[in-house]
């Protein structure tokens, strides 16, 4: 199977699997957002991050070696030395979320207000389950079958909806939250762990140490852990710490999470794609990692198309989306919710560059970017929290992800010469703006539904008649994304294919190779 192909397929599973998560993560956080209001809102949003600090902590180090050196020995044909890799992990993993999960209870037997006590340590109970976990949810993107994660995906996602529904119907309140977060953490974690493991069980036994794979992979462990510390500062909220100590209006820890969550639903479609690409630049290491450039690439222009008209629309139809969703008591997140958008597009360029450095065990670069970017997140807060709450916070987090993203992709392009389409992006980012500033006439001047509805329909008639008249799709781009809409139903690929048909420039591609781009064959 092409690359082309393994990505698209594993973009549909996870896509599928995204989907689901964002349709339930939105109507559970609008319910237990309506219902606590922004003041206990924000209390229960701080604890909940500061478990979900250590369970990233705990969850990269080691779950991302298991992903790395597993999809290089499954490159090679070495499912012993995989399996070995596994079960190793496995057990080093589990040991390390107990000592997680201890430490943070006494912290929060300790320090917790009363009322929230017994929910904050429901929520770093289920720290344990979590971490573990990690590993074979990275197990089985190493093996590019994303499509077995989505079972424990759905389910604890379905668990989660209905304690989280039957918390709001008996007014269960911040307890009855945390129990939630536990059920599904725990129920993810043993639908998806025994599949994982029978079917890597099954593998052969038989395999040869590789000398000096303990040291590449301690190293590789330490790097990732490292890169987390300070990628967390740069992509997981860490203004929070700073708009609890430096924001007397703890409402502003609220408006900034709620800004953040509808910010973050954007990114599904870069996250699919990412994480599938991802799957494929590790694997395709230990095939024949000359094509990695050319892989980064295709996926830098893929994102380009996607991400950049969503994020510019989307900016301009935060508001009424705001009010719908959350209520006029939410009104106060108005500024942030509109910033946030565009602030958080870097985020969607980040996974393809940083595959490609952490396949070539090149992250120390990714944490020297994410460092500099940290303290530039830091500053910008620090310097803006004071005066401006949740939108200081935001502005913060939007610079240090400009620098992240662009340090990460510079590097990229200097060490693997990365060609990326620069007038595709100039072209893309034109078009995007028309069309987000016609979404904002009709924003300004209708009320909040109709104007999403109406906005919205009117900016995606702009968006693409220009990218028909401009022609900005090659016929890379009209092959790779017929791919994607073969998996859908056959009553909504017809016509997504006519679109696609439309949109692209006639005879694209046509001229030879040094037109096109494709992600490389197996």
């Amino acid at each position: 199977m092409t690359n082309t192909k393994t990505i698209a397929r594993n973009a549909g599973w996870y896509g599928i699997e995204n989907v689901i998560s964002f349709v339930v993560g939105l109507s559970t956080s609008i319910a237990i957002a309506r219902t606590l209001g922004p003041a206990k809102m924000g209390y229960i949003i701080y604890v909940i991050w500061i478990a979900s600090v250590v369970s990233s902590l705990g969850g990269m180090g080691i779950p991302a070696t298991t992903r790395k050196y597993m999809a290089e020995f499954l490159g090679r044909g070495d499912r012993g030395t995989a399996r070995f890799i596994f079960q190793r992990t496995l057990l080093l993993q589990a040991g390390l979320a107990t000592l997680a999960t201890a430490g943070l209870a006494l912290w929060v037997l300790s320090d917790a207000k009363g009322e929230y006590k017994l929910a904050s340590l429901l929520v770093v109970i289920s720290i344990w389950p979590g971490m573990v976990n990690s590993i074979p949810a990275q197990a089985n993107v190493a093996c590019e079958k994303l499509s077995a994660n989505l079972p424990a995906s759905v389910i604890s996602i379905l668990a989660f909806f209905l304690a989280v529904a039957a918390t709001v119907v008996f007014k269960w309140g911040v307890i009855g939250f945390g129990a939630s977060v536990l059920i599904m953490r725990s129920v993810d974690f043993l639908v998806r762990l025994f599949p994982t493991m029978k079917r890597i069980h099954s593998w052969e036994r038989n395999h040869v140490y590789p000398w000096g794979l303990h040291r590449r992979m301690a190293s590789f462990a330490w790097q990732s852990i490292a890169s987390m510390i300070v990628a967390l500062i740069v992509w997981d909220r860490s203004e929070f710490l700073l708009l609890k100590y430096l924001c007397p209006d703890i409402r502003q820890i609220s408006y900034y999470s709620v800004a953040f969550n509808m910010a973050e639903r954007l990114l599904i479609s870069s996250s699919i794609f990412g994480s599938a690409a991802g799957a494929t630049i590790f694997a395709q290491y230990g095939r024949d990692k000359s094509r990695l450039p050319t892989l980064a690439a295709s996926s830098f222009r893929y994102l380009a198309l996607t991400s950049i008209p969503l994020h510019f629309i989307s900016a301009a139809l935060a508001l009424p989306a705001l009010l719908v969703l959350y209520g006029s008591q939410y009104r106060g997140a108005a500024m942030v919710v509109t910033l946030a958008p565009l602030l958080c597009m870097p985020k969607a360029f980040i996974g393809p560059v940083q595959s490609l450095l952490e396949s070539n065990e090149r992250q120390g670069y990714v944490i020297m970017a994410t460092v500099l970017a940290g303290i530039a997140d830091m500053g910008v807060a620090w310097w803006l929290i004071p005066a401006h709450g949740a939108v200081g916070a935001c502005i913060g987090s939007g610079a240090a992800q400009v620098m992240a993203v662009g340090l990460m992709w510079a590097i990229g392009i200097r060490l693997y010469k990365v060609k990326l389409p620069w007038l595709l992006v100039a072209k893309i980012t034109f078009i995007s703006l028309l069309a987000s500033v016609t979404a904002f006439l009709f924003a300004a001047r209708l009320a909040p539904v109709w104007a999403i509805l109406c906005g919205g329909s009117a900016s995606l008639l702009v968006l693409f008649g220009l990218l028909y008249l401009m022609r900005v799709l090659e016929q890379e781009d009209l092959d790779r994304f017929q791919t994607l809409a073969g998996m859908l139903p056959k009553s909504v690929a017809a016509p997504a294919h006519k679109i696609l048909a439309l949109l692209a420039r006639p005879g694209a591609g046509s001229a030879g190779p040094t037109r096109k781009c494709p992600l490389p064959e197996d």
